[in-house]
């Protein structure tokens, strides 16, 4: 069988949300994630840069992928993002997240998003509640969905 953080990876590599913005789960391991999204031109705001949602969204994405490897049912609560540069379109972003806390009920990580010429254009935390434990039985292998 494979392992969970390996399981987490492929999990969300192949949910409808991941496919649909092109965010690739690049590495995962306990309380860790690295993602990468490239910038469509469909992510443009009126300046012709990155929409700063399609930051936030890609903090979210990544810390969540990160926490999940700690085989936990989580909620996000909080998404706070410090946008330090903007972000060219046709750009590839690579965000890490790291968990920063881990408490009973809730969990804290830390995320940086870097361009491709490896310059950080964004600083983000997340707070997640924690709704349970979760392991490979409460999903289908072939599809990755959740049976419960």
């Amino acid at each position: 069988m494979t392992n969970w953080p390996e399981f987490i990876k492929n999990h969300f590599n192949n949910l409808p949300y991941f496919k649909f913005m092109n965010a690739t789960v690049l590495d995962t391991s306990e309380g860790y994630a690295k993602v990468t999204l490239p910038i469509k031109e469909a992510y443009a705001n009126t300046y012709g840069i990155a929409h700063g949602g399609v930051v936030t969204s890609l903090v979210d994405m990544v810390s969540g992928v990160a926490l999940r490897t700690l085989k936990l049912r989580i909620l996000t609560v909080e998404v706070t993002t410090d946008y330090l540069r903007p972000v060219k379109l046709d750009d590839i972003l690579t965000a890490e997240a790291h968990l920063l806390q881990k408490g009973r009920h809730l969990l804290h990580a830390d995320i940086s998003i870097h361009n491709s010429e490896k310059r950080l254009v964004a600083r983000g935390k997340v707070i997640y509640c924690v709704r349970g434990e979760d392991s490979i039985e409460n999903y289908d292998l072939q599809t990755f969905k959740s049976i419960i």
